[in-house]
Parts: structure tokens; sequence; C-alpha cells
């Protein structure tokens, strides 16, 4: 990386508690990786069981009593693990799983490269795959995984697998749809739980929709000097509830005018209905077309981003606000707050100068990263530094002097064929206020 770093002069930590807490961590991720290797012998254990069971079904010519001698194994190992029975049967078809149809995903757990939830997300990706179309997945896709959070590769997996599936998705989606339902659930001391599923476009526009409700509450109430005591998640379950029963919240402050807003990516073969490809929803994944084409018919406005040809960005200008076309492009490639495994949607995030434009930062795509008000405030507060290379790679170096590289997320591709919808951004070069 060339680009040059700003470092502000925040509070500094002592040589000695930087030296405390890089042992630590050392010690941590060490301890991490012990623990994924434990999840792969245990795993092998498992698929061991399993074929002990295999066996024993075969000798006696029945298939119940085949099932009867998995039971039997998993009630033993579940006693002397005190695990109940069903929880070890679905482990021990997690792992027959895991080691015979992903085995580079199995390696690299067995490695401490990845961790055990990581696998769980390759193969819930995967799964669906064919073996040829398995080896292809999983080289790509256990490479990525090495250097994200789970949150990060679930998207990125989905993606890939979208990708390689020639299962087209609009015939996943049509099977998919038959899921679809809201279900609930009776729970201790008076309440109750209760559950949708729906196409994702739907259910993540609905949680979009009640956090802005919710934002917007919090901060009335804080401005009127009486602060509301809930929790966000407490305030999105009260304007779901008042949504439902009423059609509108009953709390007032202009929340009937909140709509939802989701980012959306579409190739424009898709978008005019020459292909099918799918399109990409933030931190989801793969869309099909169909809902994709609804929800760039139905918006006020939708724009293309173009990749620059020489340099992969859009030009730098000399004002301290970036350009429209610069916004939309910074959106589509940050789609989150560029801190490490933060995923802080970027429409509700800051849009930063690394180099601050007082310090002869240029406002250039390649000096503006999307920073959540948490992250904005560590970098402008604490000993945290920030750089970024020209290809938007950010690298963040700790107190303790470790560098973690965040690069974009590589599904979304910034050439012609490429649409995406985008809301208006808060722009500013500051920490916001505590």
């Amino acid at each position: 990386m060339t680009a040059q770093a700003y470092c502000p002069d925040p509070w500094t930590p002592t040589a000695g508690e930087n030296a405390r807490t890089s042992a630590l961590v050392d010690r941590f991720v060490e301890l991490e990786a012990q623990v994924a290797r434990a999840r792969a012998e245990q795993a092998t254990l498992l698929v061991s069981l399993a074929e002990i069971a295999v066996e024993q079904g075969r000798r006696s010519g029945s298939e119940s009593e085949y099932d009867f001698a998995t039971r039997s194994i998993a009630a033993e190992l579940g006693a002397a693990a005190r695990i109940p029975e069903g929880t070890i049967r679905g482990r021990m078809a997690d792992a027959v799983t895991l080691v015979t149809g992903f085995p580079a995903t199995f390696a690299a757990l067995q490695e401490g490269r990845i961790s055990e939830p990581h696998t769980r997300v390759i193969v819930a990706a995967g799964e669906r795959l064919d073996d040829d179309s398995r080896v292809e997945f999983e080289g790509i896709v256990v490479s990525r995984a090495e250097g994200v959070t789970v949150g990060q590769l679930r998207s990125f997996a989905r993606a890939v697998a979208e990708k390689i599936d020639p299962v087209p998705l609009t015939v996943r989606q049509a099977e998919a749809m038959a899921l679809r339902g809201a279900w609930v659930s009776p729970l201790e001391h008076g309440m109750a739980e209760h559950r949708m599923i729906g196409p994702a476009a739907t259910i993540y526009a609905i949680h979009d929709r009640l956090t802005q409700a919710a934002t917007k509450l919090k901060a009335t109430a804080r401005a009127a000097g009486e602060p509301d005591p809930r929790t966000l998640d407490h305030i999105r379950a009260d304007v779901l509830a008042d949504l439902t029963l009423t059609g509108t919240p009953t709390a007032g402050d202009g929340l009937d005018a909140i709509h939802a807003t989701i980012q959306v990516t579409i190739p424009v073969d898709t978008i005019t209905g020459i292909g099918d490809d799918a399109a990409f929803l933030t931190g989801y994944g793969p869309i099909d077309p169909d809902t994709a084409r609804r929800l760039a018919g139905n918006a006020a406005t939708w724009v293309r981003v173009w990749q620059h040809r020489d340099t992969g960005a859009l030009l730098t200008v000399d004002s301290y606000t970036p350009t429209a076309a610069q916004r939309r492009f910074l959106t589509a490639r940050d789609e989150h707050c560029r801190f490490p495994g933060c995923r802080q949607p970027a429409r509700r995030c800051d849009t930063d100068h690394t180099i601050p434009h007082s310090h002869d930062g240029p406002t250039t795509v390649t000096n503006l990263a999307h920073l959540c008000q948490a992250h904005h405030r560590l970098k402008h507060h604490s000993p945290w530094r920030m750089r970024q290379g020209p290809d938007g790679e950010i690298e963040w170096t700790s107190p303790t002097g470790r560098t973690y590289a965040h690069k974009p997320t590589p599904m979304v591709r910034f050439d012609a064929e490429a649409e995406v919808l985008m809301p208006d951004l808060h722009l500013s070069d500051e920490p916001p206020p505590f």
C-alpha cells in the first residue's frame, strides 16, 4: 500500500500496556486456533461413530435397525458428554457432510485457519452444489474465510455459490417461497416469540424501516431532554407491534413517513430483461432477478456506477464535498463501515477523508471511506491508525502495532454492467459528537 496515513495525536497507551495487550491477543488467537483444531478432531470422531452405526445397520439388514444403531450410539455419546441425543445426531450428520463433502474446508479447520462457525457458513452456502461445482466453490471461499468474520463471509459465500450453481436462482426462489410463513411460540414470564420467513428483500426492508423509526425516536427523545431508556431492539419490537396492530406507529413524530431503504446491485442485462443473472442485496447476497427488477421499477431514481478504465475509480475533485457520482461509487464499493468486521450499512455511516481535507487530503475515492460513528470516533480519538491504498484496501494499525487489512467486498463489480439503488449520505470529515 502506497498511500500516506494521517496520524492524529490521541491518548497513547504505555509501552508496557502495549506489550501486555499484544501478548494477550497472541494467546487468545492461539486458543481460538486450538478450539478449531479440537472441533475438527471431534468431527473426525463423530464420523467414525457414524461409520460404526452404518456397519451395524448393514449387518442387521434392516433400515429401522440402522436407525436404532445411530440412535443407540448417539444416546451413549450424549449421556457421556451430557448433551441431548438429538443434538448429537445432528452433529454427527453435520460432521459427515463437512468431512466427506467439504475436504478443503475441513482441512482449514484442522489447521486452525478458520473457525467452526466459518465452516457452517461455507457448508450452508455450498451444500446444494454438485461435486465438481463444490470443488470450485471451496477453492474460492476457503481462502477468503481465513481473513474475514463469519458475517462478512456469509454474503460472499452465497454470492460465489450463486455464480457457480447451474440451477437458476429463479427456480430455487420459486421452491423456497413455499417455506414462507409466520409462527408464534410461547416463552416464559408472559412473553412470546413471533417468527417470519419471507423473501430476503422484504425482510431486510422491514428491519431497515424499524431501525430508522427506532433511531428517530431515540434522537427525538434525546433532543427533548427526556432520553428514551429503551434499547433499539426494544423500540424495533414496539414499533413493529404498532404497525401490525394499528397500521401506523402510534408514537407519531413523523415515523409514518419513514420508508425502508435497501441497497441492491443489479447487472444491466438483468434490469433490461435481456438476462436473468442474480442481483445482490447488500448484507444478504443474491436475490432473484424478478424481485430486483420490481425494486428498480418502483424506485424514485436509479443510477449507473461506472469504473474508470485507467484507474478503476472515479475522478478526483478539488472541493471538500465529494460529487454525487463519487458518493454512489463509495456506497457500492464499501457497502458497510470499513473497520474489519463491522456490518453497519454505508448509508448509516459518515463518509470520511482518510487523510483529512484540512491536511491536504484529496477528495478522491482512494481517500474516502465509510466509517460508522463508533469507528469514526476510534480513528480520531485513539492510537488506531488508518491508511488507504489505491485499490480501496484499507489498512488499520492497532496501538500494539498489529495491522488489519480490509478489502472492499469483491462481489460488487464496478463496470458498465452494474446498476445500484442509492440513498443520500451524511458527509463528514470530523468525528461525530459523543
